[in-house]
């Protein structure tokens, strides 16, 4: 008799623990839904025409500081900036950025071009 309370008992365990899985599961399914969900909108991200130019308009804003002598405040403002905003502005100049290119990489990607283009229009005026 007593062992008919004990497996009674453990079978009514068993069905709560059924029962709590079934909700983690179901918690855990809805969890990577909505990270694939994150995920798919953001590769889904395609830059208007029209946000091209903004971006084009402030990377041409950045490199005139940056060619008057305002190097560091114009390297803060960029360092400032999400990753997200810094791989717009390289992709929409141009620069080879994926998703996943590193904020640090971004900076120095657009550096880079700051200086090449510095370059190129030193040589054309001499």
């Amino acid at each position: 008799m007593n062992d008919d309370r004990i497996i009674a008992a453990l079978e009514k365990i068993q069905a709560q623990l059924d029962e709590i899985l079934t909700v983690v599961r179901a918690l855990e399914g809805k969890k990577l839904a909505r990270a694939a969900a994150k995920r798919a909108k953001l590769k889904a991200t395609q830059l208007t025409d029209v946000q091209i130019g903004e971006l084009k308009a402030q990377f041409a804003s950045l490199y005139d500081r940056w060619l008057s002598g305002n190097e560091t405040t114009v390297q803060a403002e960029l360092e400032q900036m999400d990753a997200d905003q810094l791989r717009f502005l390289a992709d929409a100049n141009n620069l080879n950025v994926t998703s996943k290119t590193p904020k640090a990489k971004c900076i120095h990607l657009i550096g880079a071009r700051f200086r090449e283009k510095r370059q190129l229009t030193a040589g054309l005026s001499s």
